[in-house]
């Protein structure tokens, strides 16, 4: 079998380059990427950027180049002609994209074109909602969907979204966990901070953790991340804001490994999203036996397996941050809790494995 990841914006995540191009989705695409080829799977990729003469760890195809082409011109051409062009060039058995956009509509109607398979990867349960789906124009959104009821198969993070899948799209769909590369990172060196990681949008609600500073001055409080092209007005009030908070450390958007870092000095994980698919932080956060404390659950995991605990207001939150900060074997029992799940249930030979049963599955269907 050979497999095509559709990762436009993953060049500077295996650059170790900074910026807000890339998020989980791109890290998703590497670790299945390293895990699809340690399981002998072929496997190449479709990207942007990738300049002449720089490699990535896997044959790549470059679609087009971002600066290129005039203002609303260039979605056809460079975007969607070099888009199609790159997926002609990969010529794989079956073609893998991670969450929503409109490549997954034009990946979709290539594949459909050409007889190959398209599976979709949901990054969010806002994935199957047209009015809460994360992308910006209803063009976009028509080919998004269009791309989407077309595929020929759809992998769900978790319970949640197989369910809106089935009840939106009237479709079935396959459950398989967001996954990552537990070697080497148990390590947990606790420095006593609180970290926060995402971008600044209004669906992570970031204001909220400056708040939870604001309430535990005698702790640190570290936010990893920065504003987003989407909505560069929030970005530069929360930078704004936090610059009045001592107790409050900005990094920006960092390399994945100074993230990595981070979390395995960390005391707590916290997120402050209204909704979540299963966020690559989690993982990585519970790779580290750093317990997570956040408003949305992921399949009842941090309640139901202890990996953390879910809080139902910010004071709440406040109240159970504060307890784990003073109670160390709390902490150290919560991640715990969280290493064996990722040892059992999340590392990515185990996830790989059943993408690639399910890439099977759809390939003998079609045979």
């Amino acid at each position: 079998m050979k497999i095509c990841i559709v990762a436009l914006n993953i060049v500077p995540y295996f650059h170790n380059q900074t910026g807000g191009r890339f998020g989980g989705a791109e890290v998703q695409a590497a670790v299945l990427a390293r895990a699809f080829g340690a399981a002998g799977t072929d496997v190449e990729l479709v990207v942007t950027d990738l300049e002449e003469g720089r490699t990535l760890p896997f044959p790549a195809h470059n679609a087009y180049f971002n600066r290129s082409g005039v203002p609303v011109f260039r979605f056809l051409h460079p975007r969607t002609t070099g888009l199609l062009d790159a997926l002609e060039r990969a010529n794989a058995d079956v073609y893998f994209q991670h969450c929503a956009g409109v490549v997954s509509g034009l990946t979709s109607w290539f594949c459909k074109k050409n007889g190959r398979p398209f599976v979709y990867f949901a990054g969010s349960d806002s994935d199957f909602s047209w009015r809460d789906v994360v992308i910006g124009n209803p063009r976009d959104k028509l080919i998004y969907f269009w791309g989407l009821k077309n595929a020929a198969g759809i992998v769900a993070q978790n319970e949640t979204q197989a369910q809106l899948c089935r009840d939106r799209l009237q479709r079935d769909c396959r459950v398989i966990p967001t996954t990552v590369d537990p070697a080497g990172r148990e390590g947990h060196d606790e420095d006593g901070s609180v970290v926060w990681i995402g971008g600044f949008r209004a669906v992570k609600n970031p204001e909220r953790f400056l708040e939870l500073a604001r309430r535990i001055p005698d702790r640190r409080f570290v936010m990893i991340g920065g504003k987003l092209p989407g909505d560069p007005s929030l970005g530069d009030r929360i930078l704004r804001e936090s610059a009045d908070i001592p107790n409050l450390s900005t990094t920006g958007f960092i390399p994945s490994r100074d993230v990595y870092g981070y979390l395995a000095r960390a005391s707590l994980l916290v997120n402050t999203s209204a909704w979540e698919g299963f966020p690559n932080a989690f993982l990585e956060a519970w790779a580290r036996n750093t317990p997570v404390v956040s408003f949305v659950d992921v399949d009842g995991l941090i309640a139901g397996e202890g990996a953390g605990v879910i809080c139902g207001t910010l004071d709440d939150m406040t109240d159970r941050v504060r307890r784990l900060l003073d109670d160390p074997d709390e902490r150290r029992r919560l991640g715990q809790n969280a290493r064996r799940l990722i040892e059992t249930r999340y590392n990515s030979a185990v996830t790989a494995r059943q993408h690639l049963d399910y890439f099977d599955h759809i390939l003998s269907g079609r045979r």
